[in-house]
């Protein structure tokens, strides 16, 4: 696993009690304190710490990558096998509305893809519900439509955290 597992919360605590955070400590670590309701917090509460690497964004157990530059599906796709992801697979309503977030007015390819006459499936191979007339799924303005794979758009990779 590429990550180091868990780290306390002593960060927080220098932070809470006026002192200098030591350099080196992720911004994430203090983003995920302010979560936390408890105020009987001990020095050696664990905490869990998002795996992704620089430039990737962690979400609910996965690593999500927003591109900068447009590509066909195709392209974009290899893109992401590069970097040992994949296009973004979707699996629950919670990781679509952060995507949706996330990745402002763009619109950005996704991992839905058909070959007619075979019906839509996520690059994983299993198997997605009717999706328009396109054999490629991009994310719009708040829905999933579909377009020829030949068109440029952003794309999101996306890969479990620790990978």
């Amino acid at each position: 696993m590429g990550c180091r597992g868990r780290k306390s919360i002593n960060s927080a605590l220098w932070r809470r009690t006026g002192h200098s955070q030591p350099r080196g400590k992720s911004l994430l670590t203090v983003s995920l304190l302010t979560s936390v309701k408890s105020p009987n917090i001990s020095a050696n509460t664990k905490l869990p710490v998002a795996c992704c690497l620089d430039g990737w964004v962690g979400y609910r157990g996965k690593c999500y990558y927003f591109s900068e530059v447009e590509g066909t599906w195709d392209s974009s796709q290899s893109f992401c096998s590069t970097l040992n992801a994949s296009l973004a697979q979707i699996d629950a309503q919670e990781d679509l509305m952060f995507i949706m977030r996330y990745k402002g007015v763009s619109e950005h390819w996704i991992g839905l893809k058909r070959l007619l006459p075979q019906p839509w499936k996520w690059v994983n191979g299993e198997q997605f519900n009717n999706l328009g007339d396109g054999d490629c799924a991009y994310l719009s303005d708040g829905f999933a439509t579909s377009s020829w794979c030949s068109t440029k758009r952003y794309w999101i990779c996306s890969k479990p955290d620790g990978t």
